[in-house]
């Protein structure tokens, strides 16, 4: 294949990407042809292939877009590059990794689009979205945002970022990478390779004058340290944290090595979410519960006798899905919840009492409410929480 001909196959290929509202592309070389998989909706679904004879051209031009060595095909590669499409400009990451086959390539699309940013597009309730305003105007303290890879952490933390006045405020940010940007707020982003760590960089944002740190994730033991005692001494402090749930998340704490009192002091809140995909309203299907549903979704819903499951059809690619909310439960740190996570004797099961006693009863049992309102399956919701 010709360069110019390369050129026009991942021209393609990203534009196509970006109309499916893909958040990475996987391309990747096998024996007899190169796959190609876009993930939508936090599913991988395949799209048409490459000829095998044509992936090296592939990769060389994607390598040469990120501004990377192409004649390095044994070691893995990092690199990036803006798209420059009609419609909007998209930040590309791209990494490489040598296999059997050839170098397989994984592009991240950082798209900029200001309107998902806000809490009601990602699904929130009126009464979590200004618990959540509250909290993002506080002088000082910790506020986590829990969940796996790819559960909106970052688009949470964003939507609290976007509605604080970065003008009376010195917001600063520690990234990596930096996949939105606003224009009052310091942004930075981390580079481990030069030294530049987490800890360097929230170090030095410390002499800065910062009102607001964004840390984008508590990776180590050294970041938690500083993170927790800026939000001690004055800073209001925002960072992701990956636990399965807020009791986790305080077991997750402690084992890096934090002092409890400490936990319990400078905590003030913490979100754990998830991400859910929302049914095809052309093509799902009504169906009665059953003996085993009706077990997972427990006698808060025994006035509910059907749900609805997904089929597939051309409006939504065969999958059944179109689109994705969150679902949320947030955990304020109030003076009964802090003396429990200060004492040593607290086990979890006291922990899980204390939540449910305020009606906290896990992100699973949030995604049931989307359930009942006909938004998402029971297949979904357990996939994911």
């Amino acid at each position: 294949m010709s360069e110019a001909g390369a050129v026009a196959l991942v021209d393609r290929m990203l534009e196509r990407a970006v109309a499916e509202g893909a958040s990475d592309v996987h391309v990747e070389p096998r024996d007899d042809v190169v796959r190609v998989r876009f993930r939508i909706d936090g599913m991988l679904v395949e799209r048409p292939t490459v000829p095998a004879d044509l992936r090296g051209a592939v990769v060389s031009r994607l390598k040469v877009m990120a501004r990377l060595d192409i004649a390095e095909k044994r070691l893995p590669q990092d690199g990036a590059f803006r798209l420059e499409l009609p419609a909007r400009d998209v930040d590309v990451r791209l990494s490489t990794f040598p296999t059997e086959y050839g170098e397989k390539v994984v592009l991240r699309l950082l798209v900029q689009d200001d309107a998902r940013l806000t809490f009601e597009r990602m699904g929130m309730g009126a009464a979590l979205a200004s618990r959540l305003r509250a909290l993002s105007s506080r002088p000082h303290g910790m506020v986590l945002v829990t969940g796996p890879t790819g559960s909106g952490k970052t688009t949470s933390l964003y939507a609290m970022l976007r509605q604080m006045d970065a003008r009376s405020r010195n917001v600063q940010t520690l990234e990596d990478p930096i996949e939105y940007r606003f224009p009052d707020v310091i942004q930075g982003q981390a580079n481990p390779r030069i030294g530049f760590t987490f800890a360097t960089g929230l170090r030095a944002i410390l002499r800065q004058d910062p009102d607001v740190i964004l840390v984008g994730e508590m990776r180590d033991a050294e970041t938690a340290e500083i993170a927790f005692k800026a939000a001690l001494t004055g800073h209001l402090v925002l960072s992701s944290l990956h636990t399965a749930s807020a009791i986790e998340t305080f077991v997750r704490l402690f084992d890096l090595g934090l002092e409890r009192y400490v936990v319990a002091s400078a905590l003030e809140a913490v979100l754990g979410q998830r991400l859910v995909r929302t049914l095809c309203v052309a093509c799902r299907m009504r169906v009665e519960i059953d003996a085993g549903t009706r077990a997972l979704l427990g006698p808060h819903h025994a006035d509910l006798h059907y749900t609805f499951q997904a089929v597939g059809c051309p409006k939504c690619g065969g999958t059944g899905y179109v689109g994705r909310l969150g679902i949320f439960e947030l955990v304020e740190v109030d003076d009964d919840l802090a003396d429990r996570v200060k004492s040593p004797a607290t086990t979890r099961a006291e922990l899980r009492q204390t939540m449910e006693a305020r009606g906290l009863y896990g992100l699973r049992a949030a995604g049931f409410e989307l359930v009942r309102a006909g938004r998402t399956s029971v297949a979904e919701v357990v996939r994911v929480a």
